[in-house]
């Protein structure tokens, strides 16, 4: 086939038969799920629009609401609402259906950037917390609590606070402390559970949002459970009005929403709740086998539970497996790619960090694991720096709405101290804003980001990813 760009990519990577350590987490049905099969094998004609006997997602009566409520049993919510744009829409929903325009709200500042636009829609005003980094594999993993509550304090007048849990590499905060604490302040507890979606179905994992007590939580579906790209749920607890909420996902969610997508859904909850308990301990001996072999090789380190305790970890979703390579993430990751044909997730200067899920195969694990195996044995010699950088201070001036639509000027970074950013920079790893639209950019900033630079680490949010120049407020 030609003239099809998208059409013949995606055909081109089918035919190198990667194996998908990275989402979705159907992982291409190797399996053989019968649920999705059934999707496969329909999928043109399922995709239609809201006919008589089909329901609207909009306003869900018959089998949408039915299935809606299957997915609230499943995660221990008194509400649950499907997604079909993503958690995305549903963090914009959960925070802008709870808050009104110059509230405050208390932000894990390594959250996704979906939370920064919802900040920036709904004009708030954020108060943010440091993550902590965890030595040795330098990624942002947790919460202090004693930090979180000093917080809190300062800003009683707060009306949320926005959580991230689990990370991206699988850490967890202690979830019911917070909650607990904030309750006693008032403050409503918003969780992106985007990489959590599969925890209520395992005693072995970290509890769920909804278990710890959290008042709201958006779940991804695609990411760690056997549904497709884009599938996502938003989970009410007891006790919270979700009008608000409702209101804003029929404002940020389409309105030809996708049948295919909630049937994938529909899918995957139902193939969660009837198997899940049983998928997820045998991912979780494949998972164990490969870690226990893997720190016999004494070449690689393991993020896994020897972690709880360091830097604020209070749990490990150990269903991510983050590896720190003695030559660095990225190059792991092009090895695995290139000669092994096994994909990760995303690497960085140190890390390869790969998602499991129930749709892999005691074959990708054994693959995985004779790949790694070869790799250390011809790069013995190979050593990366480990780099440790003493993150500075940040300085809030206006809001991000403000700094969004004020006029704006482009400087020379190395001059633009004093100056108000117009734009947001956060080094990878370990991807933690250092100046956010609205922030003041200090000599401190600019010293910092002048180091990370000569170490060729990545530069995030900003137009010239060299940070040679900057947009500033006027």
């Amino acid at each position: 086939m030609k003239d099809m760009p998208v059409l013949e990519g995606l055909l081109k990577y089918i035919d190198e038969n990667i194996v998908p350590f990275h989402m979705p987490g159907h992982k291409n049905n190797r399996r053989g799920f019968e649920e999705l099969e059934i999707i496969r094998k329909n999928l043109y004609k399922m995709d239609n629009t809201e006919v008589p006997g089909l329901d609207n997602l909009h306003m869900p009566e018959e089998m949408i609401l039915k299935a809606e409520k299957m997915a609230a049993r499943a995660y221990g919510a008194d509400k649950s609402f499907f997604l079909i744009n993503g958690s995305t829409s549903g963090i914009y929903s959960m925070i802008l259906g709870t808050t009104r325009p110059g509230d405050r709200i208390i932000v894990q500042r390594n959250c996704h950037r979906s939370v920064h636009m919802a900040c920036l829609i709904g004009s708030l005003d954020a108060v943010y917390i440091n993550p902590t980094v965890l030595d040795g594999f330098n990624i942002a993993v947790s919460l202090d609590i004693d930090e979180v509550k000093e917080t809190m304090d300062k800003n009683r007048d707060a009306k949320a606070i926005v959580l991230t849990y689990p990370t991206y590499y699988g850490t967890c905060s202690n979830l019911e402390e917070i909650v607990r604490e904030a309750h006693k302040r008032n403050m409503l507890v918003l969780v992106d559970e985007a990489h959590g979606a599969h925890l209520p179905f395992s005693k072995k994992l970290p509890k769920s949002a909804m278990e710890c007590g959290a008042d709201i939580s958006v779940a991804s579906l695609h990411k760690t459970t056997p549904a497709l790209t884009q599938t996502a749920l938003l989970n009410v607890n007891k006790g919270i009005d979700p009008d608000g909420v409702r209101f804003m996902m029929r404002l940020f969610q389409s309105t030809s929403p996708s049948y295919v997508l909630m049937a994938s859904i529909d899918a995957a909850r139902h193939i969660m709740e009837r198997r899940g308990e049983e998928l997820l301990d045998e991912l979780l001996e494949n998972i164990y086998d490969l870690k226990n072999k893997i720190s016999r090789l004494g070449y690689y380190r393991v993020l896994d539970e020897g972690c709880k305790g360091k830097a604020s970890i209070y749990d490990v979703d150990l269903t991510k497996i983050v590896i720190k390579s003695p030559f660095g993430g990225r190059r792991l990751e092009e090895i695995l790619r290139k000669n092994y044909g096994i994909q990760v997730e995303m690497s960085d200067i140190y890390n390869a960090t790969l998602i499991s899920s129930v749709g892999d195969t005691k074959d990708s694990f054994e693959m995985l694991y004779k790949a790694l195996y070869e790799i250390s044995q011809k790069n013995r010699e190979d050593k990366t720096i480990d780099l440790k950088f003493k993150m500075p201070g940040f300085q809030p001036s206006i809001n991000m709405r403000e700094a969004y639509y004020r006029p704006k000027r482009k400087v020379k970074f190395k001059e633009s101290a004093g100056l108000i950013s117009a734009e947001m920079i956060a080094p990878y790893p370990p991807g933690i804003p250092v100046v956010l639209p609205g922030e003041v950019i200090t000599y401190d900033i600019i010293e910092y980001i002048e180091l990370i630079k000569a170490n060729n680490i990545p530069l995030n949010g900003i137009e010239d990813g060299t940070a040679n120049y900057i947009y500033v407020v006027e």
